[in-house]
């Protein structure tokens, strides 16, 4: 990038903040403005109405300002530390494939609590950073959390074919940017899609950062994107959680035999994604039944099962196949965290290394891998498409109010989901936010 565009590109983001005017409003299109700038990659279209009562006119101004509402930490801390404001920065698109869109409705994930306490604060922090391509740390508070939304695209970059303002779309934040769990979030094309008419709001908002997590691991981490999955024996362990549900449906779609496992209570939730056997590991018997439908190509623990566990597991995978045991409890921003970013990264490549040779895997062909959320495009799409075919949905537990955001992340600190926890931004909890803050 040359000097030039990088000295425009931070004018544009202090100068010309994406919000109306006193005679400017996203609403219903009659007509279209557009605002632009010297240079031609910066175009945002933005659509426009004169107001046609003064009803309309207020509402639509208070929908879309300079200020929004959202949740944010201005520290890390706890959960109950989170504050609700009305005076949060409303986010500014920067590069010309952006959207920009209003959120109806966010879901909760394991990472946003941990987020809350610092988790992975040097890693995302410089990765923040290099994006600025600054000498500098980025200031990281107010932090807005919320990984992945659904809501309505009120502006967007010139150079964002697929999508016009209006569009309902659900969509997922890389964990280095600012979160959704607030009025407005902005976000590049390629990680939004078109809400399938058949989803509500809420279903379509828990859907990809979950959905992106399982696809990332089997996908890349689990070498499905270069092998046919029609001929493995894939066991995915905790298939009752929101990656678990998810890894199931993306697997029978692929053609691969599943068996999962998950307690009493949860299997018929299980039995309706489709797997090919169910276990309940509670049962006395329960190791039994794995080695009788192993040995597996792929292992994907969901569950988040303690490192010293592993070694359990991988004398089920298949010997001499390049079989692999995926966790999601992956040590990496943990390592950063406590270690700094080059220590961090060195002891990251211990604790890949010692447990592959502590399990014996990598003596008969295996091997023990890291999987994680990604943000990749080509995913986000297949995920859209399963979900307009209706071949995949993730399952909700239970739906809370804006005003109700802690009780939210509270409920999934306390563990054992049977689905994604969702929060409405219900019209009474926004109006509420304005008065009060």
């Amino acid at each position: 990038m040359s000097k030039s565009n990088t000295i425009f590109r931070l004018v544009f983001r202090t100068s010309f903040p994406i919000s109306p005017s006193r005679n400017t409003f996203v609403s219903r299109t009659i007509r279209r403005r557009t605002l632009t700038t010297t240079a031609n990659d910066m175009t945002v279209d933005i659509t426009a109405t004169d107001h046609e009562t003064e009803t309309e006119t207020t509402s639509t101004q208070n929908s879309w300002s300079s200020k929004m509402i959202a949740w944010q930490a201005h520290s890390y801390s706890t959960i109950d530390d989170l504050v609700l404001t009305s005076n949060a920065r409303s986010p500014t698109m920067v590069e010309a494939h952006e959207v920009l869109v209003r959120v109806k409705a966010s879901s909760v994930n394991p990472l946003d609590v941990l987020m809350t306490e610092g988790f992975g604060q040097v890693l995302l922090g410089t990765i923040r950073q290099a994006q600025q391509m600054s000498l500098h740390k980025p200031v990281e508070f107010p932090l807005t959390l919320g990984r992945d939304f659904c809501g309505e695209i009120i502006a967007k970059g010139v150079k964002v074919k697929s999508f016009d303002v209006g569009d309902v779309v659900m969509g997922v934040v890389p964990p280095f940017h600012q979160g959704c769990h607030s009025e407005f979030v902005a976000v590049p094309e390629g990680l939004v899609a078109k809400k399938p008419d058949h989803l509500t709001v809420e279903e379509a908002a828990g859907l990809l950062y979950t959905g992106m997590t399982a696809w990332s691991a089997l996908k890349l981490v689990g070498g499905l994107y270069i092998w046919k999955a029609t001929d493995k024996n894939v066991l995915v362990i905790g298939g009752s959680g929101g990656v678990g549900n998810c890894a199931i449906q993306l697997l029978k779609h692929w053609g691969a035999k599943v068996t999962t496992t998950c307690d009493s209570t949860a299997i018929n939730l299980v039995k309706g994604l489709g797997p090919d056997n169910v276990i309940d590991y509670t049962a006395k018997d329960a190791r039994q039944q794995l080695e009788e439908h192993g040995k597996y190509d792929i292992i994907l623990d969901a569950a988040g099962i303690s490192y010293n566990k592993i070694g359990v597991y991988t004398p089920l995978l298949k010997g001499w196949a390049c079989s692999t045991f995926i966790t999601l409890r992956s040590p990496i921003l943990h390592n950063t965290d406590s270690y700094g970013l080059v220590g961090g990264m060195v002891k990251n490549a211990i604790d890949l290394l010692v447990p592959n040779i502590l399990s014996g895997a990598v003596f008969k062909g295996s091997s023990i891998r890291w999987g994680t959320f990604l943000p990749i495009e080509c995913g986000v799409k297949e995920l859209a498409k399963l979900a307009e075919e209706k071949k995949i949905l993730i399952p909700l537990e239970k739906t809370f109010k804006f005003k109700d955001l802690k009780d939210a992340y509270k409920r999934v600190q306390d563990g054992h989901l049977r689905g994604k926890v969702i929060i409405t931004f219900d019209k009474p909890s926004m109006d509420k936010a304005r008065l009060t803050n």
